[in-house]
């Protein structure tokens, strides 16, 4: 459901709520204000979820716990910083009074002062605006010109290694996936995200990130170099989806983490750089599974509780178009959102590190998909990991063969908190199958197990619509 419209303070100011209490936001502020103090480079998309969910008073954000700060989308320190104020504001806030509120039905006046015992100086807050919201709209338009930043790769200076910049002491054999390659290079998760730009600002005189450290910054994720020109094109482009007028200096962490993310898709999506896993045996673990199980495309599918779109068949012609674009916001007021569900028949590892950057995936849940983990539900981050060891009967139901199986592996992720609108499914043949069981995995190489992708996916676009909602 939609949530109610933010209701927005007519005033505010900074001052200390009593000589005795230490100083803290008011709880009469809006959400989106205490964020600002306390998270101020938290990123663009938890304003977001704070409206889906109505979260939109102080009072809302105080109320909340852990866990739920951090599918929200907030750091470690960030959620410390919520988590500590929440404690301390809910003790020393007075009850209100109806001298508290003024002005028309659904408007409240705050003429408190409010301020943080948080690090660096007090700064005033404003209401989130028109203005700003437009801005996210225009970086959206930006991170979807796929031709623009796949030229700025393709226009960068020699072949590379992604693996060129990782200065830890382990050999380029790749012996443990998860942190040579997955954490190193392709960990675009909020909290990683925010680590980085931190490292930028660290290394910084005055804390603005300039072009240099930028390119720094983005050489340590394993992108190739870009010369000045390029660099200047793409931070110009980044910088007009700012609200007019705006006088902030450098590179900001929500255009950060667009530059980060656009660069790394376009440096899968036309080859520039090594995949430091050999392609054809993923480091020599499915050297016994080939390739003639791999599909090579994906299978995507929008809907909600109303109806579903025609199914999407994203090949390598659409995959720029897939990968960089975003979802159509709903075209009415009060319309379900749209959830995604994307499905990926055998292990396509481009595509896999493809999806890991466009939504965010954790490491240790991309790392059960490549080790095929054991039947097991867990979560990671801001989403929800499951992996299934799926056995399917392969000889003859009438009695006249023996009785044979084969086995399959399927993961399951659930991402994009907080409404985890999007469901991602691949599956292959299980790798140990000849070891654990007779006949061998060539047995189901035609993909015969995943007779249920067809089923659910008719189904989700039959009546009545039970499984969609």
């Amino acid at each position: 459901a939609m949530a109610a419209p933010i209701r927005r303070t007519s005033s505010l100011e900074v001052s200390e709520l009593s000589p005795s209490t230490p100083h803290q936001l008011s709880m009469q502020a809006s959400a989106a204000d205490v964020v600002r103090e306390l998270a101020p480079n938290c990123l663009p998309s938890v304003f977001a979820r704070l409206r889906r969910e109505g979260i939109l008073d102080a009072v809302d954000l105080a109320g909340l716990e852990k866990e739920d700060l951090r599918e929200l989308g907030f750091t470690m320190l960030e959620r410390s910083r919520l988590l500590r104020w929440a404690r301390e504001g809910l003790k020393a806030e007075p009850q209100l009074t109806p001298c508290d509120l003024a002005g028309g039905p659904g408007e409240m006046l705050v003429s408190r002062r409010i301020s943080l015992d948080v690090e660096g100086p007090e700064t005033l807050v404003e209401p989130q605006t028109v203005e700003e919201e437009e801005a996210q709209q225009r970086l959206d338009e930006v991170e979807q010109r796929a031709e623009f930043w796949c030229q700025l790769v393709q226009g960068s200076s020699g072949e590379i290694s992604m693996l060129r910049h990782r200065t830890n002491s382990f050999s380029e054999d790749i012996e443990d996936v998860r942190e040579n390659v997955l954490e190193g290079l392709f960990d675009l998760t909020s909290e990683r995200v925010s680590q980085h730009y931190q490292r930028m600002q660290s290394s910084s005189d005055d804390g603005i990130v300039t072009l240099n450290e930028l390119r720094r910054g983005l050489s340590r994720c394993g992108l190739p170099d870009l010369d000045d020109t390029a660099l200047t094109k793409m931070a110009e482009a980044v910088r007009k989806a700012r609200k007019p007028r705006s006088e902030k200096r450098g590179i900001e962490l929500a255009e950060f983490e667009a530059i980060l993310s656009r660069l790394k898709l376009a440096q899968l999506l036309t080859s520039v750089g090594t995949l430091p896993l050999d392609k054809d045996t993923l480091g020599g673990r499915r050297e016994r599974l080939g390739w003639g199980h791999v599909v090579g495309n994906l299978m995507a599918v929008d809907y909600n509780s109303q109806s579903a779109l025609p199914v999407k068949n994203v090949n390598a012609s659409k995959f720029r178009e897939f990968f960089f674009g975003h979802r159509k916001p709903a075209k009415t007021f009060g319309e379900p959102p749209m959830v995604r569900w994307v499905h990926m028949a055998g292990l396509d590892l481009t595509l896999l590190l493809a999806l890991t950057v466009k939504y965010s995936l954790h490491p240790l849940g991309v790392e059960d998909v490549i080790e095929q983990c054991p039947t097991k539900i867990d979560r990671y981050g801001n989403h929800y990991f499951a992996g299934i060891e799926q056995l399917c009967l392969a000889s003859q139901t009438d009695g006249s063969q023996p009785v044979g199986v084969h086995g399959r592996h399927v993961a399951i992720f659930c991402s994009g908190p907080p409404l985890f609108d999007t469901i991602l499914t691949i599956s292959e043949p299980d790798h140990d199958e000849k070891e654990d069981w007779p006949g061998g995995a060539t047995r189901d190489a035609t993909g015969f197990g995943d007779a249920w992708v067809d089923r659910l996916r008719e189904r989700l676009g039959g009546s009545p619509p039970r499984v969609r909602e």
